[in-house]
């Protein structure tokens, strides 16, 4: 008798759990079917979820989620507009004031009046340098917030500022034709460098901080001459010096810790802060317009004299090594690139160029009232006047 109790008894207990492992499948079963019903009800599709923000090339897609009834968007001035394109933001330069606007809804992240003179900005990844050329006034900022402001002994030449925040900047001075310093972000003062071979024009800082490059401007033998040197940060001296006689210089640039040197007619470049490389020697072309690429790389629009309709763009490694040559019948007035296009704005358009092709990808219309351009996915953000504005395709 005792034995069948327990038989029974166990018998009773696995149908128990049967029938829990029934319900618990169950409902599992009815869950999913749940799932598939709202999902078929409001037609989910998670790839065109995707595809809305992500390009083909695999950048963020700015532009097809813009809130385009706010623009054009107001300026507080016409006067000195340059607009640069940094982190995903537009950064903004008046002659009144510096405002970081975020395309897509033309928000502010970062804006102030500046009060300078001849305000300039130098933008490196999350951070910029605005500063008073001629005066004693720069700043330091990123995206969102000031990091701090700085008033010199002495007028300020020109500045830039690294990745890491490292701001250089060049002053006249008492002692010395001029002086170079380098501060931290904590606004330490990392390198100070006296300068007498001659005053100081451009400055430029690599990603990290540490390599250094400045041009000074002087006369020997009666000649105007420029001179590039590079420094590191920490040395007593300069690595190496390089003279370009009748040459001016219009831009210093580092790619990691290869440097670029634009003049008006001739460019160069140093790596390893030695070795100079001729992309076009000082005489053979003449510099219309330039910017960098996202990789740090120089586009480099010339013509072969002054005066000349036929303009070429050509891509420049930090070797010196000139190419994909794109012939422009017209004289540009501005050249932008993000991601991987190049935007060539015209008198009267838009010009936009694969970066890796050389290709054409397409026309804009604008007037010449518009000074500078950059395409963001579908669309080009354009200054104009005292207005930042959306052209469509």
């Amino acid at each position: 008798m005792a034995g069948n109790q327990r038989e029974n008894a166990r018998k009773a207990k696995k149908r128990n759990k049967e029938a829990k492992i029934q319900r618990i499948i169950w409902a599992a079963i009815i869950l999913v079917a749940a799932i598939l019903v709202v999902m078929k009800i409001v037609e989910v599709d998670f790839n065109s979820i995707k595809d809305k923000y992500i390009d083909k090339n695999g950048d963020v897609n700015v532009s097809d989620n813009v809130e385009m009834s706010v623009y054009p968007y107001e300026l507080d001035s016409s006067g000195g507009v340059k607009m640069m394109y940094q982190g995903d933001m537009l950064n903004i330069l008046t002659d009144t004031s510096c405002t970081v606007i975020d395309p897509k809804d033309a928000q502010p992240l970062n804006t102030f009046n500046h009060g300078y003179a001849n305000p300039v900005v130098k933008c490196a990844d999350n951070y910029f340098v605005t500063y008073d050329q001629g005066g004693t006034r720069l700043r330091l900022d990123n995206l969102k917030k000031n990091e701090y402001k700085d008033t010199t002994e002495e007028p300020v030449l020109c500045a830039d500022v690294s990745q890491s925040g490292d701001v250089i900047y060049a002053t006249s001075s008492k002692d010395s034709k001029s002086c170079i310093y380098v501060l931290s972000p904590s606004m330490k003062v990392v390198m100070k460098h006296e300068v007498n071979t001659g005053y100081v024009v451009a400055v430029a800082i690599d990603s990290t901080g540490k390599r250094c490059a400045y041009a000074t401007v002087n006369t020997k033998n009666a000649k105007f001459i420029t001179t590039l040197y590079t420094i590191n940060v920490g040395d007593e001296g300069e690595r190496a010096s390089f003279e370009y006689p009748g040459v001016n210089v219009l831009d210093l640039k580092y790619s990691s810790g290869d440097l670029y040197f634009v003049g008006d007619n001739c460019v160069y470049t140093v790596t390893s802060q030695k070795k100079q490389h001729e992309a076009f020697k000082a005489g053979t072309s003449n510099t219309v317009c330039f910017c960098y690429t996202k990789d740090g790389e120089l586009l480099y629009v010339y013509s072969d004299y002054s005066s000349a309709n036929e303009n070429h763009l050509v891509n420049i490694s930090t070797t010196g090594r000139a190419r994909k040559k794109i012939e422009l019948s017209k004289r540009p007035k501005y050249i932008s690139s993000v991601a991987n296009e190049i935007c060539v704005l015209f008198g009267d358009g838009i010009k936009v160029f694969s970066l890796t092709s050389g290709d054409d990808k397409g026309s804009f219309k604008c007037d010449d009232s518009v000074s500078c351009a950059y395409k963001l996915s579908s669309r080009v953000y354009v200054v104009k006047g005292r207005q930042l504005d959306v052209i469509e395709e």
